[in-house]
């Protein structure tokens, strides 16, 4: 059962490939039958046997259960059916739905269910009636009344508008909002705008401009067709439609001329200034500009001291403790002072007092000023004490040695400007930068002479050497018993080993090892490190050199391994020796002592055997009936 569902479900597929598509297409529900399969739950009853007691017999028990049935089921169903509608049917490919004309259109096309729409010069309801142009009815004696181009039908005189004219003799455009053949078109003119009768073309109202009338006029145009420049200035905006100033922030007037009256700022000049001291503010702004003598954000201050003028920005030239106007700058002198800077003394230079007639005591070379009023010194700088004799306290400078010095490392201080006198070795303002690298002395000027990594004493250019170095310069190495700072260490090499003299290691001569080169190299090995294997004949030598790993043959021996026995005649070391025995005599290889022959004695074998002796080294004794023969 489940196969035929899914069978009817691809014919109802198949027959929705070709979907009808355009006008006059009408939809009815269709009522349509599907079996299915369902499910429900059957109860039945079950006996199950389950114990009486804890003990046999066992008793039988009832129960209830659910068991899944299934059922096939017919439901009725609609869907949705699409058709042509009543009077037109569909095309060959079962795409559209096209008129019906009962009768054939002579000259003309059905456009609707019995309705034809003719060629030109062709009239009546099956488009097979014709007249001459301007001409209609039974033998074509009726004039046409239309106008605007139309034609009229030459069976009942109908005026066929054209595009843009309704009317029964298309004299009328056609109604705000419809265009086109038989007005039949709708404007699509947006913002109050109109369409052209004919082609639809929109007429935008005043503030408005585009295809379709749906964008306002560009910045800086405004009115119909976006045609007239806004007048607006200082960046305010017009109404696109009747051509408006809005004023930007701070401006006003009919095209936004005017700055905001004063007292007034913002938008549209709505908010009130909030400044004091007779200050204004700015119009965009309503930042308070405050008159001369004035600052803060709201004018409260008057000008620090020794500032006047607009924004205080002005520096007072008033001398000698005047008063100075915060406004314009003014002088009010101090008694004793007079002239626009009040810096003219009313008394000659060293009298003082209201009548000028009091003698000044200050000291004159260390004095700036003796108060014409007071008498008072003030002293230059550098200098204190009531008549200006007394220098500055040590690490004290300045006017009235007021200021600390801030010099560092023993560095002397100028009691009048505070300038700092490096002591040698130092450099900097307050001397707290050490000479750079190969310099010393006062202002690090002078040039180290240390060499061989050697440093110098930024103070006073002694050369602090490495290990191994001595000398003024450290241009002299140790010697070869010594190494280390100053040549202070004692080298402990032997067998010619070179001493380091930076850290007094050892590097043994070939032939020697150890960590003082004290030991020779083990047997077999030789050269530096004796790390090289001697390549002598085991039985022949008695080893190498080690330091050269020439082969030592024991005696009889020669060549580079000892390989070669000494030639007859030859013995010694290396074979070099020549053997001086006689008649036909050997000599030991090692010793050269001779080997006599039968019958021959002494060192070189040149004696015969004495008289009754005879054989080797004449150690036989002659038989004494051979007495007197020679027999050697």
């Amino acid at each position: 059962m489940g196969l035929s569902i899914y069978l009817l479900a691809a014919i109802t597929a198949l027959g929705t490939v070709n979907a009808l598509e355009g006008p006059n297409i009408c939809t009815r529900q269709e009522t349509y039958t599907v079996t299915v399969r369902i499910s429900e739950q059957k109860p039945y009853t079950v006996r199950e046997n389950t114990w009486c007691f804890s003990f046999p017999p066992r008793c039988s028990k009832y129960k209830v259960v659910f068991k899944t049935m299934y059922k096939e089921q017919e439901l009725t169903k609609q869907r949705p059916v699409e058709e042509c509608c009543k009077g037109y049917t569909e095309t060959n490919d079962g795409n559209r739905c096209i008129p019906i004309c009962s009768k054939d259109c002579i000259h003309g096309t059905c456009i609707a269910p019995d309705v034809c729409k003719c060629e030109s010069g062709y009239g009546g309801p099956l488009c097979d009636y014709k007249c001459p142009p301007g001409k209609w009815g039974k033998s074509c004696e009726m004039d046409c009344m239309c106008q605007n181009g139309a034609t009229c039908d030459p069976f009942d005189g109908k005026c066929l508008c054209t595009r843009g004219w309704t009317g029964i003799y298309c004299s009328q455009e056609c109604p705000p909002y419809r265009y086109g053949q038989d007005c039949g078109e709708e404007c699509r003119c947006r913002n109050g705008g109109s369409c052209h009768h004919i082609s639809g073309e929109c007429h935008c109202a005043p503030g408005y401009t585009g295809p379709l009338c749906d964008d306002f006029c560009p910045p800086g145009k405004h009115g119909d067709e976006c045609k007239s420049e806004c007048k607006c200035q200082n960046g305010g905006s017009c109404n696109p439609t009747t051509g408006e100033c809005y004023c930007t922030r701070g401006w006003t007037g009919s095209v936004c001329a005017n700055r905001c009256p004063e007292s007034f700022w913002g938008k549209n000049c709505s908010q009130e200034c909030d400044c004091y001291n007779g200050a204004g503010c700015h119009h965009i702004t309503g930042e308070c500009e405050c008159k001369p003598g004035y600052y803060d954000e709201k004018c409260l201050k008057i000008c620090p001291e020794g500032m006047f003028g607009l924004n205080c920005t002005n520096n007072c030239t008033c001398e000698n403790g005047a008063i100075c106007s915060p406004i314009d700058g003014t002088c009010t002198c101090s008694p004793g002072w007079m002239g626009e800077k009040c810096n003219k003394r009313v008394c000659s230079d060293k009298l003082w007092g209201p009548n000028c007639i009091k003698v000044c005591e200050c000291e004159n070379s260390n004095t700036e000023i003796c108060h014409p009023w007071t008498g008072k010194c003030i002293c230059k700088p550098g200098w204190d004490g009531d008549t200006c004799t007394r220098p500055c306290p040590l690490y004290m400078y300045g006017k009235g040695c007021q200021n600390h010095c801030n010099c560092k490392n023993n560095a002397q201080c100028s009691p009048i400007n505070g300038t700092c006198i490096c002591a040698a070795g130092y450099r900097g303002d307050d001397c707290s930068e050490i000479c750079p690298d190969n310099t010393y002395g006062e202002s690090c000027t002078q040039k180290c002479i240390c060499k061989n990594g050697a440093t110098c004493s930024p103070e006073n250019g002694r050369c602090n050497c490495t290990a191994g170095w001595v000398g003024v310069s450290c241009d002299r190495p140790c010697d070869d018993k010594s190494f280390g700072k100053d040549c202070e260490g004692k080298c402990k090499c032997f067998n010619n080993a070179a001493c380091n003299p930076q850290n007094g290691t050892c590097t043994c001569a070939a032939g020697f090892t150890g960590e003082f080169c004290q030991d020779h190299c083990e047997k077999g090995f030789f050269g530096l490190e004796c790390t090289q294997a001697c390549d002598c004949h085991e039985e022949n030598s008695l080893g190498c050199d080690p330091a050269i790993g020439r082969c030592i043959c024991k005696p009889e021996w020669r060549g580079i391994r000892c390989e070669t026995k000494c030639p007859e005649g030859l013995y010694g070391d290396d074979c070099h020796s020549q053997c001086e025995c006689m008649n036909n005599s050997s000599c030991d290889p090692q010793t050269g002592i001779c080997i006599c022959a039968r019958g021959w004695e002494g060192a070189d074998c040149s004696q015969p055997c004495k008289e009754g002796w005879y054989g080797v080294r004449c150690k036989e004794k002659c038989p004494e009936k051979m007495q007197g023969k020679n027999f050697n």
